[in-house]
């Protein structure tokens, strides 16, 4: 009977911190369906004459097709940069074990700990000097400072779990490091690189501070500044075009996380048995 009230508590904290979860993203799916006109009657009911105008107007009236070209192209050039620099740096801290290779790492995830509001002024004076504002290629460049450090961290523990014990054998055969981190140790470690992944193109397709500071024209733009930059008017807010372009810009993220949800969490909980 304990164990009864004990599962029926815990299946019903779980339901209510679904719903919890899941209200935010109710409630922006029907301010999306509402026209302007019906969100200022009643903007927190149901939609009563639900329309798809919103999010036609979002490729109709906007370009958010090329805003989420930009934001995809920033996304996978920086991810795909910082992963092979996290890479190399993860192994050779833990691997090498060079002198200073603990206070190497300690120092890396403290990189990770700045925040970012602090210094995306004196990077604008950086990118401003080398010409590049206005321009894709300053994310590009920028968003590798913020990727590294985490990702290196988290490559960190999980290189730590994979068998030493393959890697002298290979040594023994006469296989050199390149060989044994190409062959070795990164096949093995495809599920931390796949977490490493999904946080990095979450960071940075959802980063706002430096991409409002960087990019100004409207087709530069990337999706979480443009939609904000350009549904707002003044002191006149589109609900409805802001949050269909919230929910339309999201799906992105929900496919990646569907589709390797189960390697970003084995990353998490576990690696290669001994």
């Amino acid at each position: 009977m304990k164990r009864l009230s004990a599962a029926t508590a815990q299946q019903a904290l779980l339901i209510l911190l679904s719903l919890v979860s899941l209200y935010p993203i109710w409630f922006t799916l029907q301010t999306a369906l509402k026209s302007s006109k019906s969100y200022a009657l009643d903007p927190t009911g149901l939609p009563r004459e639900p329309t798809l105008a919103n999010f036609h107007d979002l490729f109709a009236a906007m370009p958010f097709g090329l805003w989420t070209l930009n934001s995809a192209i920033v996304a996978f050039v920086s991810v795909a940069a910082a992963t092979a620099i996290s890479v190399l740096a993860a192994y050779a801290i833990v691997r090498l074990r060079f002198k200073g290779a603990d206070t190497v790492g300690v120092l890396i995830f403290f990189a990770y700990l700045v925040p970012p509001s602090i210094l995306f002024i004196p990077l604008a004076s950086v990118i401003q000097a080398y010409g590049l504002f206005d321009s894709p290629l300053s994310l590009i460049l920028v968003y590798p400072t913020l990727l590294v450090p985490f990702s290196t961290w988290l490559l960190m523990g999980y290189f730590k779990t994979i068998p030493y014990e393959l890697e002298e054998c290979a040594l023994i055969d006469g296989a050199s490091r390149w060989q044994i981190l190409t062959r070795i140790v990164v096949p093995l470690a495809v599920p931390g690189l796949i977490s490493a992944f999904i946080f990095s193109f979450t960071l940075c397709w959802n980063e706002f501070i430096y991409a409002l500071t960087f990019l100004q024209s409207t087709p530069n733009k990337t999706v979480p500044v443009a939609i904000v930059n350009e549904f707002v008017d003044g002191d006149i807010y589109r609900w409805g075009s802001l949050m269909a372009g919230a929910l339309v810009g999201s799906l992105p993220l929900v496919i990646l996380y569907a589709f390797f949800v189960e390697h970003y969490v084995s990353a998490m909980t576990g690696a290669v048995k001994e």
